[in-house]
């Protein structure tokens, strides 16, 4: 059996074919003889990613084992009168506050503090180093956050945002001694919040949380991050910006429509073109530039082809180019509508002009009594955020006919 580094290679070559194949016949019309060799190279394509996502997941599991081991002997060669944040919050959420001596609690109090948000009363600010896993898990539900920009701030205090559609306004041309004219920017504006979700209620069994061996930071960012990740990805694309509580005003509320569809419940080579280039070529040529669009839709255009028969996707060769639909980059987003009759379920642009904001720290609750009879102990999670598309021209969407 092959080992990784082998299956990555045969990956790589099999790219590089299909991706040649493609080169070479250029705009001209595919032959059925064509198509059948890159219906081959697609299917072993296809064999080879799988068996890699296998061993990948494999590795994942030997890698996390290790990290575990690793950090259980940290944990073992410590003092008792070591106040690290880690092992106080480790304590905290087996244990709580009250099996900590005086100066542990004063710790945990103070790393309390560090909040600032009355409504975390009661709750203790996860650490950097949880809250970076929660981060890095949170990159799995959430496609278009890989691309957008990032912005995270200390608090969650209000900002006034302005968004402008930047193709509106021009300069002019001037005589000689002329004297300029005057025009006005017309900036809309955006309130950029914190909105508050939670994780829900996490319960786990104390057996568990009393076993030295579990990797409790790990488990609950894995589990927070899983809940978290999915609303605020789908916040991200759905948020209406009303509502009670007040939603974000997500992707789809803030886009014009690109373009329609030409037929209903089907999407077509023309379709995709007509959205690329419904967005002004300034914005097409930034490095943030991409389609989006969730894995349905993805399954359905890498088997399309143009009217000359070649395929609308091409394979990423790994350090050498990413995978394209009509030569353009995309990410993936479950978040995003199936293809569907008055659905917003493709969206291109720029992507740095969509801002995410994200508040520096979470807060995390220990609910003992609650689940007393369960022998159980819950755990809740909030995390704030919001998003803002700052220039309404930088990015359009293709709207189901």
């Amino acid at each position: 059996m092959k080992d990784l580094k082998e299956l990555q290679g045969a990956l790589a070559d099999v790219s590089t074919q299909m991706r040649s194949l493609h080169e070479t016949i250029g705009d001209q019309a595919w032959t059925e003889e064509q198509r059948s060799k890159w219906d081959d190279l697609k299917s072993k394509h296809d064999h080879v990613r799988s068996q890699i996502a296998r061993e990948e997941e494999l590795r994942s599991i030997d890698q996390k084992f290790v990290e575990d081991t690793d950090e259980r002997e940290d944990r073992g060669e410590e003092t008792d009168g070591e106040l690290r944040t880690e092992n106080l919050f480790d304590m905290f959420m087996r244990k709580g506050v009250q099996e900590m001596n005086a100066e542990q609690r004063a710790a945990l109090k103070e790393l309390r503090a560090q909040g600032g948000d009355t409504d975390s009363k009661g709750g203790y600010t996860v650490p950097t180093e949880m809250l970076n896993k929660v981060h890095e898990s949170m990159k799995a539900y959430g496609g278009i956050a890989s691309i957008a920009e990032i912005m995270n701030t200390s608090t969650g205090a209000l900002i006034e945002w302005p968004t402008i559609d930047g193709t509106a306004i021009e300069g002019e041309l001037l005589g000689e001694n002329a004297t300029a004219t005057e025009q006005d920017e017309t900036f809309g504006t955006e309130n950029v919040g914190a909105k508050k979700i939670s994780s829900k209620i996490i319960r786990i069994s104390n057996e568990l949380l009393l076993d030295s061996g579990i990797d409790m930071q790990s488990l609950l960012a894995r589990r927070i991050a899983q809940r978290i990740g999915r609303t605020e990805a789908r916040l991200l694309i759905k948020g209406t910006g009303a509502g009670s509580p007040l939603q974000p005003k997500g992707i789809e509320a803030s886009t014009t429509a690109g373009a329609t569809g030409k037929t209903t419940l089907k999407l077509v080579t023309e379709d995709i073109n007509a959205l690329v280039h419904s967005v002004d070529p300034a914005y097409r040529g930034s490095p943030k530039a991409a389609l989006a669009f969730n894995d349905a839709t993805l399954q359905i255009m890498e088997d399309m082809s143009d009217l000359n028969g070649r395929p609308l996707w091409l394979p990423e060769i790994a350090g050498v180019a990413p995978s394209t639909i009509l030569n353009r980059r995309y990410v993936v987003d479950q978040g995003i509508d199936d293809i569907g009759v008055g659905k917003k379920f493709m969206f291109f642009g720029d992507w740095s002009a969509f801002i995410i904001r994200r508040v520096n720290y979470m807060v995390l609750k220990r609910l003992v009594e609650r689940y007393a009879e369960y022998d159980q102990t819950g755990f809740l999670a909030f995390h704030r955020f919001d998003c803002v598309l700052e220039d309404t021209a930088a990015i359009k969407h293709l709207l189901g006919k």
